[in-house]
């Protein structure tokens, strides 16, 4: 993610702040007491697991075009397994207005598991599907 930066200067890696949904961050890293687990280390603009089936991890991360004052965000998806020499994402959604959203990854979703992008406690999201080597966004 790094070089992909160093290579892309216009673009920052999205933090919290940018998302002004402090309150939403606190009940995922709490979990709910029931069905949704805790995730301590929770951050709305980033995500890993296996994304695609292979076995293999994989990373998602949001920045921000800095160039831009609005629909600012971008999504990168990097597949497993990484290689320092490799800076290519396999999925690129430029254009987004994230505010108040956030990425999840796993349970308690069914299996197969889904990179899901979208606001919280909502069923209003997109859900990244495989596709060969990248993805689509339903």
């Amino acid at each position: 993610m790094k070089k992909w930066l160093t290579l892309h200067p216009q673009f920052r890696v999205a933090t919290d702040q940018d998302c002004d949904c402090a309150e939403d961050i606190e009940q995922m890293k709490a979990g709910d007491g029931g069905i949704w687990r805790p995730v301590p280390d929770y951050h709305p603009y980033l995500a890993t697991g296996d994304f695609n089936g292979d076995g293999i991890r994989d990373f998602a991360a949001v920045v921000i075009d800095k160039t831009k004052s609005t629909h600012q965000f971008t999504l990168l998806v990097f597949n497993g397994p990484f290689d320092s020499k490799a800076v290519v994402p396999a999925f690129v959604v430029p254009d987004l207005d994230l505010k108040y959203m956030g990425l999840s990854f796993g349970p308690p979703r069914p299996k197969p598991y889904r990179l899901i992008m979208g606001r919280f406690e909502s069923d209003n999201t997109s859900i990244l599907v495989p596709h060969g080597k990248t993805y689509q966004l339903r």
